[in-house]
This record gives structure tokens, sequence and C-alpha cells, in this order.
């Protein structure tokens, strides 16, 4: 093969990876550059050295990318950690049956990581065509605010107060509502969760209320991440260790609702943990 020849192959193989309307102008500036650099040395060497067709190809245009570069990190952090937040849901869900098939239960939330997958891709490359088409101007975030909320806080803590008294013994709290018995009778403990089970939560319980406590006056992010997590921890065990209340029915409700406020707050610790994480890099 001919040193035109080769250089004519080493140009088709650039322009195919451009644009149309870009074709004929590369093609021509890049034989010509090629051309005048081939006298007197070796062509193949000197195609090897030029760089491979893709990297040229690179350098005469923005090539076409599904997902930004910026965004790929945070794409990963999201797939990665909604994936396994997925399949966590799944032991969750087998958690709160009577009979348990965690096998079952991981092929059949392969599915659902496929199409959050799937979202997660097309939401990113819509962003990143949005992006080139409309680009947006660059404006300063607001600094972040420091002042504790007092007013908000001591109404949530008084809100999870109330809701501890309830959970202590919700079958008194139904029966100064004047519920009927049978509801009554649906939302009281099982004896075996009262053996261990029980007085663990109701300390974690009495544990996070002191922690709301302390961040009314004096808010302390890392020490409220770890209680959260210890918190899910906790709640994943007690639903997963036997009955909680004698009722089927009651039990299920309970269980399916804790299920949903671990996955809930696993969402939220991520959050927060990336957030503390960005401000800790800030100040130093």
């Amino acid at each position: 093969m001919t040193a035109d020849e080769l250089i004519d192959r080493y140009v088709a193989d650039v322009v195919a990876l451009l644009p149309r309307r870009q074709r004929r102008d590369v093609a021509r500036e890049l034989r010509e550059l090629l051309t005048e650099e081939a006298e007197g040395r070796d062509v193949e060497t000197l195609l090897a050295d030029f760089g491979h067709p893709a990297e040229v190809a690179a350098r005469y245009g923005q090539p076409v990318t599904l997902i930004d570069p910026v965004d790929t990190r945070r794409f990963l952090s999201l797939a990665i950690g909604g994936s396994l937040l997925i399949h966590f849901g799944a032991v969750l869900g087998e958690l709160i049956k009577p009979v348990r098939d965690f096998e079952q239960a991981a092929d059949a939330a392969w599915p659902v990581v496929f199409a959050w997958l799937g979202l997660l891709f097309v939401g990113f490359a819509l962003r990143a065509w949005q992006r080139r088409r409309r680009p947006a101007r660059w404006r300063p975030r607001p600094a972040p605010n420091k002042h504790v909320n007092r007013a908000g806080r001591i109404a949530a803590l008084a809100f999870y107060t109330a809701g501890t008294a309830v959970l202590l013994d919700p079958a008194a709290a139904f029966r100064m509502a004047g519920l009927p018995q049978p509801a009554i009778d649906a939302v009281t403990y099982d004896e075996r969760f009262l053996d261990v089970r029980g007085p663990v939560m109701f300390a974690l319980l009495i544990t996070a209320l002191l922690g709301e406590a302390v961040a009314i006056w004096k808010p302390l992010p890392v020490t409220q991440l770890v209680h959260g997590a210890v918190i899910c921890a906790v709640l994943t065990w007690l639903i997963g260790s036997g009955p909680i209340f004698v009722t089927p029915a009651a039990d299920e409700t309970f269980k399916s609702t804790t299920a949903l406020l671990i996955l809930v707050s696993l969402v939220d610790l991520a959050v927060r943990l990336r957030r503390t994480h960005a401000a800790h890099s800030l100040r130093h």
C-alpha cells in the first residue's frame, strides 16, 4: 500500500467519526497536513504517532456524549446507590413475610434495578442535551443558613414525644381514645417482642428524643448521621426477628410502614452525608 493510500485510509477513518457537515473540510485539511508531514518519513510510523482516529476526530469537534463527563460521578453514585437501595428494599419486603425467600426477592428486584438505570440514563441524557441547547448562566448560591429554627425543632420534638408515648403502649393510647376493643387488641404487643426487642426499641427512641432536644441549641450533624444509621439497622432487626403485634394484620401493616420509613431514612442519610462531606471539604 502506497503512502497516499495509507493517508487516505487514515483520513477516511477520522472523518467517518465526524458530523457530515465537517467531513469535507476536515478531510482536505488533514490530508494536506499529513502529506506535508510524510515527506522523508515512514508513513505508518507517522500515522501511529499522530494518534488513533477517534482521538484525532475529537480534536476537530466536541464529540456527542449522552452523559456529560462532569455528570459521570453523580450518575455512578445514583446508579450504584439506587441499585443497592432497591435490593435492600426487596430484602425488607421479605423480612415482613412469615415465609421468606430472599433469592426470589433478589431476582425480582433486578427488573426494577434495570428500570431505575434506564430512567437515570434518560434523565442525564436529557440534562446533557438541554445543557448544550440552552447553556445556563451561572448564579452564586445563597450562603448556607446556620440559623437554628428553634420553634420548628421544638414543635418536631413535641410531635416525636407524642409518637413515642403512643408506641410505648399503643393499646392504652387506643383505650384512652375510646376505640373499640378489637382495635385495642390489634395493637397489643407480642410478648416475645417485649422480652428483648421492645426495650431496645424504646431505648433507641428515647435517645432519638434526647438528640432532638440537644439539636434545638446545637445541631451535631455527624452524631445525628451515626444515630440515624444505627436506628435504621435496629429497625431492620426489629421487623425481621419475629412478630411485633399479636394480630397478623396489624403486625404486617406496622412492619410495612417501618420498612418504608427505613428506605426513606437511608435516602435522607445519604443526602445529608453528601452535604456534610461537601461542607467539610470546603472548610479544609
